[in-house]
């Protein structure tokens, strides 16, 4: 059966309001070593990578980290409140919460960085508004692009799958006009082609959407959507090819937190050059009953980020990887009557991996001197962004972020 054009575009149309693509448009000699699987299509060389995680619901930050030398805690949080003897000690005022077996070891290795009091100027209890402040870095204004998306623009242009989402849908934090970032689910269902399609119909359709892309239709509507379709499907193969170099013998907590953790871990072990990852979390809203819910999430965020340092280790990788673990907002210093706490502000971020000079940064937010009875917080988060793209990711911090913020020494 002929495969006409117009045949061709239905079926990529289809696919392109399916998936979400990447932004650099290959040569076409590239695009056609790449899905012939020809030696042209080369490991990228070890590049320095940041994998972002989101806890979603605003992480109560004070039993994370917990103040256990501050009798105001105690008095705040009369069934919240961890004692001394159960929290896992940091120095002789804070410990972590007794969940972060994991993280604990690694910031006694000098691998976890926890910076303190982090938020940002005059701070909105929303989880909307608070949130799309973290993910575009404009706390002063409704920004429609992402910091990793301006980040993308100013320092990746050329790379090829510069960022891949992994899960869910793509977070504001890629927003970018000039490219779309792939979200990858599963490798079993990411596929150009679905299961039933012959090898023959493969090819035919492969040949018919290289030879659509180098003429280039006249009309403007045809050239995007033979090129979007020709982006889909070089992300899709160029994924496959990568999950098929990873082997592990690490096994993960059966979460989908951690099987987003080794769906990471596999494209990283590819080695395609992709810089940043986004892994998201949820489940931190903890208005009532916290204590029994805070403990089953910050296990899901502990044990999937325990496993997936030694995937990482056992791939020989986990030299090339930094992440952030971040949240909206922390909760309010005081426990409410349902057992649980309501929207705060400040809150800790963890950075952790080989490349960090682990410890604590910043000051503890005060205990005693509340805002309306929230933390004020001490460290703007946009110099943690800074520090990430300037110190480890070596982009274009300034333009990315719109203006230089004190940097950490964490990287």
């Amino acid at each position: 059966m002929k495969l006409t054009r117009r045949d061709f575009l239905k079926h990529s149309a289809k696919l392109i309001a399916s998936l979400s693509f990447g932004s650099t448009i290959l040569g076409s000699e590239t695009g056609r070593a790449m899905l012939a699987g020809e030696d042209e299509f080369k490991l990228a060389a070890k590049s320095p990578i940041l994998v972002v995680i989101q806890l979603s619901g605003g992480n109560d930050g004070l039993n994370t980290v917990i103040p256990y030398g501050h009798g105001e805690y105690y008095d705040a949080r009369p069934t919240l409140r961890y004692k001394e003897n159960e929290v896992i000690p940091l120095n002789n005022q804070l410990g972590l919460h007794p969940s972060l077996t994991e993280l604990h070891q690694m910031f006694k290795d000098g691998k976890l960085a926890i910076v303190q009091g982090v938020g940002y100027p005059k701070p909105d209890l929303s989880h909307f508004r608070s949130m799309d402040i973290w993910q575009t870095g404009e706390p002063e204004k409704l920004a429609k692009t992402g910091w990793l998306g301006r980040y993308v623009s100013t320092s990746l242009s050329k790379q090829m799958l510069p960022a891949i989402q992994i899960g869910g849908v793509v977070s504001k934090a890629f927003l970018s006009p000039d490219f779309d970032v792939p979200v990858v689910q599963n490798l079993e269902n990411f596929h150009a082609y679905g299961t039933k399609t012959s090898a023959y119909q493969q090819e035919r359709m492969t040949h018919t959407l290289l030879d659509i892309y180098e003429k280039k239709p006249n009309h403007a509507l045809l050239q995007a959507v033979s090129q979007k379709g020709l982006l889909a499907f070089e992300n899709v193969t160029a994924i496959q090819n990568i999950a098929n170099r990873y082997t592990s013998k690490v096994t993960y907590p059966e979460t989908n937190f951690a099987r987003d953790l080794q769906l990471t871990a596999k494209l990283i072990a590819g080695r395609t050059g992709t810089r940043v990852y986004y892994v998201q979390l949820g489940g931190f809203d903890d208005h009532a009953q916290e204590k029994q819910q805070h403990v089953r999430t910050l296990k899901q965020l502990d044990s999937g980020l325990g496993a997936f340092y030694q995937d990482l280790k056992a791939n020989d990788t986990h030299k090339d990887v930094v992440m952030m673990v971040f949240s909206e907002f922390g909760r309010r210093m005081k426990e409410n009557s349902s057992g649980g706490t309501d929207h705060g502000t400040a809150a800790p971020v963890f950075i952790m991996g080989d490349p960090v000079k682990g410890g604590l940064y910043g000051e503890h937010p005060s205990l005693t001197k509340l805002i309306q009875g929230d933390l004020q917080y001490e460290v703007d988060f946009r110099s943690i962004y800074y520090t990430l793209l300037d110190d480890w990711l070596k982009g274009d911090a300034k333009s990315t972020l719109g203006r230089s913020f004190e940097k950490l020494p964490f990287v």
